[in-house]
This record gives C-alpha cells, structure tokens and sequence, in this order.
C-alpha cells in the first residue's frame, strides 16, 4: 500500500521538481511558505480528486475495479509520456492556446504556465508574488485533480496520501531549485515522460 502511495505522489511531483530547476536556474525566488503553500494546495486538490474518485468507486462492482483502476493509470501514463509533445505545441502555437483559454484571462495565465512554469513571474521581478504563486499552484495541480480521481481506485488511505504527497512536494521543489540554482541554465527539456513512466509502473504493480 505504502508504495502504491509513494509512487503516485512521486509521479505527481515531478512536474513541481522540474519547475524548480527552473526557477533555480533563471534565480526566480521563492520564499519557505510560499513553497509550503503551493506543495499545500497541490495536495488539497489531490485530496479533493481522491475522494471524488471513491465515490465513483463506490458505484462500480468490485470485480471491474482492478481493470478499471489498471486500466486509468496506463492510460494517464501513456498521455504523460507525450505530455512534452503537447507542452511544447501549446507553447509555440499561441493561437491554439487562446481558442483553449476561450478568452478567460486567467485561464489563460494558468495555461501559460503549465505550458511554462516561468510564466508565474509576469512581472519579470524574479520574485513571486502571492497571487502568481496561487496561479503557479493551480497550474502545478491540473495532473493531480485528474490522476487523483483514477487513483482512487487504487484503495490507498486519503489523509496519508495527501500528507505524503505535501511532504514530497516541498522536498521536491527545495530539490529543484538547488539543483537549478547549481546548473544555471535551464535544462532544454522537461521531465514530464518520468512521471508517465511512474505512473504505468504503478498500474502493472496495481494489477
């Protein structure tokens, strides 16, 4: 069970871990509780999913979870691991991006920075103010208000899940800022395929 945990929450936090090289590297700060507050509110949502997801669960036969719960995670695996492809479409492609905004502005922030997690700092001050960092943190938590429903059914405790995925999720942002602060440079590709990878591993595991 416990692995089970830890492997989601690992997944899920990849996305915040290569931010943070990000960050590091381009020298944009980010103070202690604001760190604890993104890696907060990622988790809340994750709780959120997790126990929406038990509730779907709970209307399906026993008998069709395992291919279900196996069955979703390969699935959200597979789509991570093109999950590049698609970060670096949206990027280069900013018409397609302002058809999927459909004219929100702030939809269209959190898209920025999904695409590009430099986007949070729109002034270019090298800080983040507390409003671009609630946006970061919604940015950070789209996987996990997606993967956390299909986790569900996984059968893992919700409160461990959560306080692990907190606690990952500030070591892994700490990490990733000290190691972009080391490179200073930004790595030329993301590392969104790791947590796709995690993710099937997961299922195969799982069933």
């Amino acid at each position: 069970m416990f692995i089970h945990v830890l492997l989601l929450v690992c997944a899920l936090c990849v996305d915040t871990f290569t931010a943070g090289i990000a960050y590091g590297a381009d020298r944009v700060k980010l103070t202690l509780p604001q760190i604890g507050a993104v890696s907060g509110i990622c988790s809340l949502c994750l709780g959120i999913s997790l126990i929406f997801g038990n509730i779907i669960d709970s209307f399906i036969p026993e008998t069709f979870t395992r291919v279900v719960c196996c069955s979703s995670l390969f699935f959200l695996g597979a789509l991570k691991l093109i999950d590049s492809a698609i970060r670096h479409y949206l990027k280069y492609h900013e018409s397609v991006r302002r058809d999927i905004c459909f004219s929100i502005s702030s939809l269209s922030f959190i898209i920025s920075i999904y695409t590009d997690p430099l986007e949070a700092d729109e002034d270019r001050n090298k800080i983040l103010s507390w409003r671009e960092t609630f946006f970061f943190s919604i940015a950070m938590s789209i996987d996990s208000l997606i993967s956390g429903t299909m986790a569900a059914f996984l059968k893992i405790p919700v409160l461990l899940t959560v306080l692990a995925s907190f606690l990952v999720g500030v070591v892994f942002i700490c990490s990733g800022l000290f190691v972009g602060a080391r490179i200073q440079q930004r790595l030329p590709f993301d590392l969104s395929w790791m947590s796709g990878i995690l993710f099937i591993v997961l299922a195969v595991i799982r069933y």
